[in-house]
């Protein structure tokens, strides 16, 4: 029945008829929302790597190519390859008259790339290398990760130009595809040619820079090019990474054994896990699948805490204003919050309200240090020399190692030609608690300059352009010290 004539039947016709279709509609639409929402669901599980949610979430999600083409995947990373065959295989019989449509061509190249995946797991190269090349023949979506896989079948058989080759293409097509970068790395040292090598692992650390193994082969190619000082920072880095790397495995398996009322808990230790290794796009996912476990506002609270504390990680102040504001909204308030949205509040240049939200930090713990050296320095800012002496010299009184302090404290005598030479002494010690800052030496040349120590000036100032070297006011100032000498 043509569907125009059906529409008027129903409503015009058979107008008795129309609350029944109604309700059908209605019904229709109700299931056609859930289906697309369980499709949704279960993208957002694999993006949490919950591979069997996300199945259970695809399954009830309304049959098209994209949604098998999605459990294919989910399947295949539980290992369960024929159920993920079949789910791949059921794409590929897709209409003919859809392999246009942009949506079926990419579930069509996932579900190619899907079982080559499949195909070389189990040990049958001809079929995923016959697989890859159907995805790059056909010009699919997924070209360039076709090309990738092939270089790591090729460079697997021991055929090292043709899988240089496949990951040059892969990179021609998406240069930015960091695996492509790090096993081109790979094959360029397996032919000795380090500093080619080279080249390509320092591509793969600017696109992904905590991918631990790329830092040890670094430190191997340094070490065949006798670069040992850089061969021993990359292999530190390495290390390092590592171990960051153990103590996520660790509450990864907490969290995927914890039972449903300890998920909250094992989740939240994971995000302030990644958080500590910066890992902030995990630690984000992390804290809001929270949301999904929590049973309080408390809990809801710390959530918005973990999201601030990304947010101002990474510098966005405005956001991270929000998400603290939201947690005031939720009853949560600690020293440590009111301190941290203070900082936030700095960031965004909004100094009267950082000075309130310190204030409220102290009024619940008088003993912070970090706190009181940031009230200095908005005293400081707003030229109220008093009651910046007052909270630095707290403040170092609190934390007697905390450089940020003495160095704060060395700045406002100086600008107020104030107890100077007792200013190149907290200067001096700022510097010996914090050797590696070059404002606080740059601070130590300009306080003994104006004191009139112009050998001591000159050195620090060294140690300042020593530390930066590109930075135009430490020359100026060595300049300028010079000339005074004359």
């Amino acid at each position: 029945m043509d569907k125009k004539y059906f529409v008027w039947l129903c409503v015009c016709v058979l107008p008795y008829a129309f609350a029944s279709c109604a309700v059908w509609l209605c019904s229709f639409d109700k299931n056609l929302a859930t289906a697309q929402n369980a499709y949704e669901l279960g993208e957002a599980a694999l993006q949490l790597e919950n591979y069997e949610e996300a199945i259970v979430h695809f399954t009830s999600a309304e049959k098209s190519g994209k949604t098998l083409a999605r459990l294919g995947y989910a399947y295949s990373q539980l290992g369960r390859y024929a159920d993920a065959t079949r789910a791949y295989q059921d794409v590929l019989r897709s209409d003919v008259s859809q392999k246009q449509h942009v949506e079926t061509e990419i579930a069509m190249s996932q579900a190619l790339l899907g079982l080559g995946y499949i195909a070389s797991r189990q040990g049958r190269f001809d079929d995923a290398i016959r697989l890859y090349t159907e995805v790059i023949q056909q010009d699919m979506a997924g070209v360039a990760e076709a090309y990738h896989n092939l270089g790591r079948i090729y460079a697997g058989r021991g055929e090292i130009e043709k899988a240089i080759t496949a990951q040059q293409q892969a990179i021609a097509e998406a240069p930015n595809l960091a695996e492509a970068h790090y096993h081109l790395g790979v094959l360029y040292s397996r032919k000795q040619e380090w500093n080619t090598a080279i080249a390509a692992y320092q591509k793969t650390i600017a696109l992904v820079p905590m991918m631990p193994n790329v830092y040890y082969q670094l430190a191997r190619c340094y070490q065949q090019t006798s670069d040992i000082p850089e061969a021993e920072k990359a292999m530190q880095r390495f290390r390092a990474l590592k171990a960051a790397d153990t103590e996520i495995q660790k509450y990864l398996e907490a969290v995927f054994v914890a039972d449903m009322d300890e998920k909250a808990e094992a989740l939240f230790k994971l995000a302030n896990t990644y958080l500590k290794h910066e890992r902030y796009e995990k630690a984000t996912d992390a804290f809001k699948r929270i949301g999904k476990y929590s049973t309080s506002d408390n809990q809801t609270a710390q959530v918005f805490i973990g999201l601030a504390r990304i947010a101002l990680e990474q510098g966005d102040a405005k956001q991270a204003i929000t998400h603290y504001e939201r947690t005031i909204e939720l009853g949560l308030e600690t020293a440590e919050m009111y301190q941290n949205l203070g900082m936030a509040y700095m960031q965004n240049r909004e100094g009267e309200k950082a000075l309130k939200q310190f204030h409220r930090a102290l009024e619940i713990d008088a003993n912070l240090p970090e706190t009181l050296t940031m009230l200095g320095t908005l005293y400081a800012a707003k030229n109220r020399f008093d009651e910046a002496e007052t909270h630095y010299k707290q403040a170092i009184t609190l934390a007697p190692k905390g450089a940020a302090a003495y160095h704060g404290l060395a700045y406002l005598y100086g600008q107020h030609n104030q107890n100077l030479e007792k200013a190149v002494e907290l200067a001096r010690h700022a510097t010996e608690l914090s050797p590696d800052s070059a404002p606080y030496y740059n601070t130590l040349s300009w306080l003994c300059y104006k004191v009139g120590r112009y050998n001591d000036a000159e050195t620090a100032i060294l140690k300042a352009i020593e530390l930066a070297p590109d930075h135009p006011l430490y020359q100026e100032g060595l300049a300028e010290i010079r000339q005074e000498r004359k």
